[in-house]
């Protein structure tokens, strides 16, 4: 029988053939992998069909007009009128009369009509291994390699194995994309020191995990508990979930490069101001409140050179079914840069069902930089597209 036609048994190790349905050796029962079975394809068929129906079927519904509160109100069919009305139809390219429309968070309009999809990055050599101070991009992802070296743990019920020790790698993310959006977290990477699988640890500070809109950046920390002694140390990351490529970094041991956070200072155009209302076939969305804030509990409070930001926002459900929203599905963006949430420190905090016809209001908070110019809270109308509403929360 061909070299091609076999492979290992996953419980002995054992080669047989493709076709057993148990091992003769071990007597294990050997099962395809969910990608190779029929029904898996025929369900990311439908799963696909339905997202393109739900989208063409849906985009009125995420598209949405704004009343602002000089009392500029929208026209009939949907448009809005005079110099101080715009839409909120985040995701398409900004292009010719930008009175009435909103370009993408944080982007502004170039006037390229060449490419729109992408904002101009600089080209980056493709490498083996990746180090401190290095860049790569991941399709319309950019990584940065900020930083590496030895993490001390500051719980003393949490310190790592005798013989071993924790490190960590400090990424920055830019989406540079106009249209999508991109996630990352540091369930994305995977350890290895001397050839041998490490542990992931997740109890440090400022974990990377971000959905990024388009333009947005982020950055945090990806932990790991290591052999002391071990000689070699990499970090890969996997770029999808079907991809077999791995991109390496190198544990460069206590070293930084020196390279700040990417951030990106533009105001979003038509961004909703306090007493405005975002409203769809199916939401209206009022922007309430927003103001600097503080907790009595001598335990949380801001990190130095920071302060907590809170909005205020009311949701009305015009559609004939439920509608669910929450404090964790906002975000918030200083100059470009995601903010860390801060939730369940308020009564008031945003999260409710709201049956047709009815309303709910609550706030949603974030810790931003002292020194930031400008701050935004956006709230996602779709999840496969950078469709925002944003709300301006500068100057609090």
């Amino acid at each position: 029988m061909s070299h091609g036609n076999m492979m290992e048994c996953p419980h002995c190790g054992a080669r047989i053939s493709k076709t057993a349905k148990t091992c003769p050796k071990c007597g294990g029962k050997i099962k395809k992998p969910l990608f190779k079975k029929w029904w898996f394809w025929v369900l990311v068929v439908l799963f696909i069909a339905g997202a393109a129906n739900r989208g063409n079927n849906s985009q009125s519904d995420n598209n949405y007009t704004i009343s602002r509160q000089n009392g500029q109100n929208n026209t009939p069919g949907g448009q809005t009128s005079g110099d101080n009305a715009s839409t909120a139809n985040q995701g398409s390219a900004g292009s010719g009369d930008q009175a009435g429309q909103a370009t993408n968070p944080g982007s502004a309009d170039t006037g390229n009509s060449e490419d729109t999809n992408v904002q101009e990055v600089p080209s980056f050599v493709k490498k083996d291994v990746y180090h401190v101070g290095d860049t790569l991009m991941d399709g319309k992802t950019q990584i940065i390699y900020l930083a590496s070296g030895d993490y001390q743990e500051e719980n003393s019920f949490l310190q790592p194995p005798a013989g071993k020790k924790y490190i960590f790698f400090k990424l920055a993310v830019v989406n540079t994309s106009t249209k999508t959006d991109t996630s990352i977290s540091a369930y994305s990477f995977d350890c290895y020191a001397d050839g041998y699988a490490c542990d992931s640890h997740y109890s440090g500070d400022n974990s990377l995990s971000a959905s990024l809109s388009a333009g947005r950046s982020t950055s945090g920390y990806v932990y790991f508990t290591v052999p002391e002694d071990a000689a070699t140390i990499e970090m890969e990351y996997s770029p999808g979930l079907f991809s077999k490529e791995k991109i390496k970094f190198a544990f460069d041991g206590n070293s930084d490069s020196g390279l700040p956070v990417p951030t990106n200072p533009t105001p979003t155009e038509g961004a909703l101001q306090i007493g405005d209302t975002a409203t769809s076939n199916k939401l209206n969305i009022t922007y309430l409140n927003c103001f600097t804030d503080s907790f009595d509990n001598i335990f949380l409070s801001p990190k130095a050179g920071y302060h907590y930001v809170t909005a205020e926002l009311e949701f009305e459900n015009l559609s004939s079914s439920d509608f669910s929203v929450s404090s964790l599905l906002i975000e918030c963006y200083a100059d470009g840069a995601a903010c860390e949430g801060i939730y369940l420190l308020r009564d008031d905090n945003l999260s409710a069902t709201i049956s047709p016809g009815r309303k709910a209001k609550g706030t949603v908070t974030f810790e931003v930089p002292d020194d930031a110019t400008v701050i935004e809270v956006e709230y996602p109308t779709t999840f496969w597209i950078s469709n925002r509403v944003v709300f301006n929360a500068s100057g609090y």
